[in-house]
């Protein structure tokens, strides 16, 4: 990982910022620490406060007579500011340091009983994000993601991809009209993004060979379950001048073992201690199933729900699959090859060779499951621009989306020799989710959206 680049500092700071964390660094040395107070114990002339900050907690030793009265009124999570010496306890089973009290102030008291108190139900949660993102391991699953995204960053960077940042408001959809949000603009319809792809299709178009985006889409699905949202955050990466999907699939490899051993590294002993699950870094090679092995491998009920999914298996089969990997490879993470072309989005690339008597051509696409959830589609796709063309006119794409979108800006960029391309998304949100082991996208949300979700 690259070092982290240096703010300027004040000459001189009025007030130095340390972390709990940093606490054993300071020892004998006066401090002000600023945090939030959660719990108080009481012992005749003595109190003991309980501080937290976003690194961890410490206690915080406050010798009277003078000023109890004034600390026994603070209500748990108030904003304070603790200035005091740092000391070792008296005692191991306090932590490794503990704050002499000099002087506590109160920079904003909290309303007491907290609302998490009152409203102790997981549906209050969402209300109060506030408070609950303050609990040590909701923080923490934003600093994996920030871990994740440098990784990724550092990885693409490494191999010589450039980083873009696509518009999110667009004329029409970039597979169908059908999961669009809509919104004027300017006296004329318009909709947020579904996927930056054409955008990273532009950008192979223009020769820039290597590019990646981490940013937000958007998807207008009604559907409610753990995996899903109307916003989340994807990371996509697109590559030029490969021979097939197979290339994508190994650059995917890399990139994950490389991400996910930073992530290892640095948060593996906090994400087993706050969620008991650890950190997996894929060996490589990552198995590959075909489709057609599907039905048999996942039993009754899978036959005939990748044309009703737009291409993907049913929830239960990707569980099940998850499973047969793990017992047959010792592998989580699984590769899903093979999908039929007219199961695919029409831009994707299809296997050479006449169509055999009843049986459909093959795409050149996959999807990546990792523990019972899928992270990544992705494939070549189809740069010559008569075949795409005729792809277009086979796929029934709405006229107005062919007319308005398609036809003029993203089918005339294949005219002038656009070079053989492809790429994948990776949903950040669900990365997070199957990594740390959590029930729900809600969860590895910063604020979720989903259907009639959309407050704060």
């Amino acid at each position: 990982m690259p070092p982290r680049p240096t703010a300027p500092v004040a000459a001189h700071p009025t007030v130095e910022r340390i972390f709990i964390c940093d606490l054993p660094e300071h020892i004998g040395k006066r401090i002000h620490l600023h945090g939030w107070f959660t719990g108080l114990r009481r012992a005749r002339t003595l109190r003991f406060l309980q501080l937290r900050d976003r690194s961890g907690t410490v206690q915080a030793v406050y010798r009277g007579p003078e000023g109890l009265e004034d600390v026994d009124a603070l209500t748990p999570e108030s904003a304070v500011r603790v200035t005091g010496t740092v000391r070792e306890p008296a005692e191991a089973r306090f932590g490794t340091v503990e704050i002499e009290v000099e002087s506590i102030e109160v920079l904003a008291f909290a309303e007491a009983p907290s609302p998490s108190d009152r409203q102790p139900e997981p549906g209050a949660r969402p209300r109060h994000r506030d408070l609950d993102l303050r609990r040590p391991e909701r923080f923490l699953v934003f600093e994996v993601q920030t871990t994740l995204e440098a990784a990724m960053r550092q990885f693409a960077l490494g191999r010589d991809f450039v980083e873009l940042h696509s518009p999110k408001i667009t004329s029409g959809g970039s597979e169908s009209g059908a999961t669009v949000f809509e919104l004027p603009y300017f006296g004329e319809s318009a909709c947020l993004v579904q996927s930056a792809q054409f955008y990273m299709q532009l950008a192979m178009a223009a020769g820039f060979d290597r590019v990646f985006e981490i940013g937000p889409v958007f998807r207008n699905e009604p559907g409610v379950t753990p995996r899903h949202a109307t916003e989340f955050t994807i990371a996509h990466f697109e590559m030029s001048w490969i021979e097939s999907h197979e290339d994508l699939m190994a650059l995917e490899e890399e990139l994950l073992r490389y991400a996910l051993s930073v992530v290892a590294d640095l948060h593996g002993a906090a994400i087993e201690r706050h969620f008991g699950v650890a950190v997996e870094v894929p060996p490589t090679p990552i198995p590959r199933i075909s489709l057609s092995e599907a039905p048999e491998l996942t039993g009754e009920g899978v036959e005939g729900t990748v044309g009703e999914s737009g291409g993907r298996l049913l929830h239960r089969a990707e569980q099940a699959l998850s499973k047969y990997a793990q017992e047959r490879y010792g592998h989580s993470f699984l590769f899903l090859t093979g999908y039929p072309a007219d199961s695919r989005p029409f831009y994707t690339m299809r296997e050479a060779g006449p169509r055999d008597a009843g049986l459909p051509v093959s795409s050149r696409s996959f999807d990546l499951l990792w523990r019972g959830i899928e992270l990544t589609s992705g494939g070549q796709r189809e740069h010559r621009h008569d075949r795409l063309a005729d792809q277009m006119s086979e796929a029934g794409l709405e006229e107005d989306v062919r007319e308005r979108y398609l036809e003029p800006y993203f089918l005339e960029m294949f005219r002038h020799g656009c070079p053989p391309h492809g790429g994948f998304g990776i949903g950040l949100n669900r990365l997070l989710m199957a990594l740390l082991g959590q029930p729900s996208i809600r969860e590895t949300s910063f604020v979720f959206r989903g259907p009639g979700v959309f407050v704060p």
